[in-house]
């Protein structure tokens, strides 16, 4: 019964250590690196099963990949839709396109249309996607710095 409670507790702080970072970070946006996550946790968990209690682990490891690939079919967070809207958005890109394709991320979504500015700093043109539109004191937002209208490198900044 203890090795049972063992996993259940690593596994119910790692399903929610998982939760939360989407939140905050929207790192289901990474759709390859979280699928091959929720692969790997599901095959140590049921690795784990098996070592512990001498049975098959697979339904255990397809249970545990269920529930962390539940986070695919979750509503977004706000934080992911702007992480997806950078990922479409990579160094070498158009910087004029990120208008429409942060739209295109939050076009049907329950969130409004984050705060865009274009300044410069550092010698940098810069297109500042913010979330503080959407609830005050959010400050979590995308910098895209821009050179010769291609945009340089990309920065997620979160709250």
């Amino acid at each position: 019964m203890r090795k049972f409670l063992s996993i259940l507790c690593v596994f119910a702080l790692v399903a929610l250590v998982a939760y939360v970072a989407d939140q905050l970070f929207g790192v289901v946006a990474f759709t390859f690196g979280y699928f091959v996550f929720c692969l790997l946790a599901g095959v140590a968990f049921g690795g784990a099963w098996h070592v512990c209690f001498q049975r098959s682990g697979l339904v255990i490891a397809l249970v545990v990949f269920g529930v962390f690939a539940t986070n695919f079919f979750l509503p977004p967070p706000s934080e992911r839709l702007l992480r997806s809207a950078m990922l479409k958005a990579p160094p070498g890109s158009d910087a004029s396109a990120i208008l429409g394709i942060v739209k295109q991320q939050y076009e049907g979504s329950r969130y409004e249309m984050p705060w865009i500015h274009e300044d410069r700093a550092g010698g940098f043109d810069r297109i500042h996607v913010s979330l503080l539109s959407q609830k005050a004191k959010s400050c979590t937002s995308a910098i895209f710095l821009v050179e010769n209208g291609r945009v340089s490198r990309s920065i997620f900044s979160p709250d």
